[in-house]
């Protein structure tokens, strides 16, 4: 009984300083760090709460590092043919299970995009936590495409709380994360995989099969259609994608398969 209350107050606690940090009336008073710190609570409270996943340890999150620091004996990364210590920006190494946060870098997309943008980069860096746990191979652009499809399904498990819908998503995923790259997939297909975490769409889940299928552009949504139409760097904000979450999933069914 004490450790439910204890819990209990622990997700008050949480709640309350998401919704201080979401809240409208009030947008210049939250910080980039708190919103960090938020949403960096946020999933750890929704990872814990999913019984695929509680039982391996998430990862840490380090909130605010600069992009050249060094990270010696731990992460290395390749740019261009030239072997990095530097952390370069936000990522997750899976040497040392943490996720690095830059926010010198994140900056310009919290003050373009607000809190969801901030919330979509640390989703998307645990999505890719997860795909180290269960050893899927890293493919691209399929497995970038994947942790999209993860981080909407983490943000979707609180989407009211935090007051996030899909087109918020779906417009920052266009716009503010450097959509279109062979690496990473089209704008298109990035928006799609969101939405489809985010328990919108009819077709797809969040497993390795179907984000083949959509790198592949092999859906028939007519969502995808129109997101596909768009002219490459455009917002998707005409597209009004305020359905209720049909399909939502838990984290781990949307991409293990389950409920």
């Amino acid at each position: 009984m004490k450790t439910n209350k204890l819990f209990f107050s622990v997700l008050l606690g949480i709640s309350a300083v998401i919704a201080d940090v979401l809240s409208p009336r009030q947008p210049a008073h939250a910080s980039l760090n708190q919103t960090v710190e938020a949403f960096g609570n946020y999933v750890i409270y929704h990872w814990e709460q999913d019984p695929q996943l509680n039982t391996f340890n998430p990862p840490q999150i380090i909130t605010n590092v600069k992009s050249s620091t060094k990270v010696l004996g731990g992460c290395f990364s390749n740019h261009g043919g030239r072997i990095a210590t530097d952390v370069g920006g936000t990522s997750y190494c899976p040497r040392v299970n943490t996720i690095y946060v830059v926010q010198e870098e994140l900056e310009p997309f919290y003050e373009d995009f607000g809190p969801a943008a901030i919330a979509y980069v640390i989703a998307h860096e645990y999505s890719h936590y997860l795909q180290n746990v269960f050893d899927v191979e890293y493919v691209q652009p399929i497995s970038e495409l994947q942790a999209d499809c993860l981080a909407g399904a983490i943000l979707g498990q609180g989407a009211d709380d935090l007051q996030i819908t899909s087109a918020d998503i779906i417009n920052m995923a266009q716009t503010a994360y450097t959509i279109g790259s062979k690496s990473h997939g089209t704008g298109a297909q990035r928006a799609y995989a969101i939405y489809a975490g985010f328990g919108q769409s009819p077709e797809l889940s969040c497993s390795t099969e179907d984000m083949i299928k959509l790198s592949k552009n092999q859906v028939n949504d007519p969502i995808f259609k129109q997101l596909a139409s768009k002219r490459p760097g455009t917002r998707g904000s005409d597209i009004k994608l305020d359905a209720p979450q049909t399909h939502l999933k838990s984290i781990s069914g949307s991409f293990l398969g389950g409920i």
